[in-house]
């Protein structure tokens, strides 16, 4: 890992009344003693080892790679913490939609407001555009996304990141590489900004309705909740699927992708044991159904009470 930051860092009191001393181990398991992490940087920690209070120096290197994991962890929460004044990202926090392509090459414009604090975690909405919206315009792509979602009003009960990322290609579509590159992009955004990661929420229409369901199926880890609208999946997926919240959108009147696309994903998966699967079908709507779902505020109070539960500890 490059470093991260030149000197060594002092944990806050916080901090410290939030982390009871540690018990640390050499690199090659045969020391072990308990103590306090006082200072840590990318290269070496400070502790005071608890039975006689002694403050010593460690490079990294010389503990256990659970230790390191642990400063690493410290280190990015860190950086997160200061990721809307000066971090990688920072530039991109304006209030405004802002343009950008990702270390993969991937085009996207993001959403945030630099006036949270960013001492605290708040979710992030992926929008994935239709197929029309493809190519490499970086401008398109917003079309029919849940733009009402970041007013004022909206973002004072449900503060929030959206990230609407754009498909080189329709023929390629929100798969294989290109969705790995959407992951690698959250990744990268979810390592330098306030982001709460489980609350990472992914909806998108048409060929974005149909990319959410194969996300979701590609990478369930990822994402506590998701709302496809007319769009449709493999229904051999439906095991993955079933333990993920969802909210479907379809128009009964769709002409483009047919109302069965989503009944069948839905029954499949509900079939599998899925018990968190919520479907709307919309009596006399077409394929065009973002105007009418995104601006429900029954939709945005369930989103945002998602959240994935944290991983057991062995």
């Amino acid at each position: 890992m490059k470093a991260l930051l030149p000197a060594l860092l002092i944990l806050s009191s916080t901090l410290h009344a939030a982390t009871p001393p540690r018990e640390w181990t050499s690199a090659d398991g045969k020391s072990k003693f308990k103590g306090d992490l006082v200072e840590f940087s990318d290269k070496e920690v400070r502790i005071r080892r608890s039975s006689d209070f002694n403050q010593f120096k460690l490079p990294l290197e010389k503990l256990s790679q659970a230790d390191r994991d642990y400063v690493f962890n410290l280190l990015r929460e860190k950086r997160r913490d200061s990721g809307l004044k000066d971090g990688a990202h920072a530039d991109k926090i304006t209030g405004q939609f802002v343009k950008a392509v990702s270390k993969q090459g991937l085009n996207y414009q993001v959403w945030g407001n630099p006036k949270l604090d960013a001492t605290k975690r708040y979710p992030l909405i992926i929008w994935l555009h239709g197929a029309g919206q493809s190519g490499s315009d970086n401008e398109s792509q917003l079309g029919g996304a849940p733009k009402n979602w970041v007013t004022e009003a909206n973002q004072a009960k449900n503060p929030c990141f959206l990230l609407a990322p754009q498909c080189p290609s329709r023929d390629i579509g929100w798969k294989e590489q290109v969705a790995a590159n959407v992951i690698a992009l959250i990744a990268d955004l979810s390592d330098h900004l306030p982001i709460d990661e489980s609350r990472i929420y992914l909806t998108g229409s048409s060929m974005g309705g149909s990319g959410t369901w194969y996300m979701a199926a590609k990478y369930p880890q990822v994402f506590a909740a998701c709302v496809p609208l007319c769009g449709g999946g493999d229904p051999k997926n439906a095991e993955v699927l079933k333990a993920l919240p969802f909210w479907v959108f379809h128009g009964d009147a769709d002409d483009q992708v047919p109302v069965d696309r989503s009944r069948v994903m839905v029954e499949a998966v509900k079939k599998a044991g899925g018990e968190l699967m919520n479907y709307s079908e919309l009596a006399g709507e077409g394929h065009g159904i973002t105007g009418v779902v995104y601006p429900r505020e029954d939709l945005r109070d369930w989103l945002f009470q998602q959240k994935k539960e944290a991983p057991t500890a062995n």
